[in-house]
């Protein structure tokens, strides 16, 4: 996926070394109050998102009920 892509969703970013600060609480907060995910940086590679726990949720029922879908519509045409 490219970067235009990514960005589109995940605007707000860290880097990593900001949990070594003591700032992990005051970032976790910050998504959980925004339902935005956030990009943390490791020597200046996307290192991991965090996200809301509830839109994670929502985003993987999306999934399954997406897949689900498209198995359905693979055996229709098979037969």
């Amino acid at each position: 996926m490219s970067i235009l892509k990514v960005t589109k969703y995940i605007k707000d970013s860290s880097l990593i070394r900001d949990f070594n600060k003591g700032q992990s609480s005051k970032m976790f907060n910050k998504v959980k109050k925004s339902k935005l995910p956030m990009k943390v940086t490791k020597n200046g590679k996307d290192y991991v998102v965090i996200m809301d726990y509830d839109k994670y949720i929502e985003i993987a029922e999306f999934m399954e009920k997406y897949n689900e879908e498209k198995m359905k519509s693979i055996i229709e045409k098979s037969i």
